[in-house]
């Protein structure tokens, strides 16, 4: 049986960035597995934002129009046999 839970990391936005709000900012992903990814969910603020099924995984995020808050953003990988990967939480700034 497959125990080896998928790789998966924010490629964008990078930790640290600004977004500008009332925008929309393509999230993107990497995620690798020993046998095959089956999707990758993008989470903000830790709420479900999408879910992408097909290399390269990306997700358009609609940045709410609050000024100056910080949001966490973090993806979670999932292989056939139920694994789960997650990425770092990485931080943006809307502006």
């Amino acid at each position: 049986t497959d125990g080896t839970p998928p790789t998966t990391s924010i490629t964008a936005p990078l930790n640290g960035a600004s977004v500008t709000r009332v925008s929309t900012v393509t999230l993107t992903a990497t995620a690798s597995d020993n046998i095959a990814v089956t999707k990758v969910e993008f989470y903000v603020a830790n709420k479900l934002t999408c879910i992408d099924t097909t290399s390269p995984y990306s997700c358009n995020w609609k940045v709410p129009g609050v000024r100056n808050k910080t949001y966490q953003l973090q993806t979670k990988a999932y292989d056939a046999a139920g694994n789960i990967g997650s990425s770092a939480i990485i931080n943006v700034l809307s502006r």
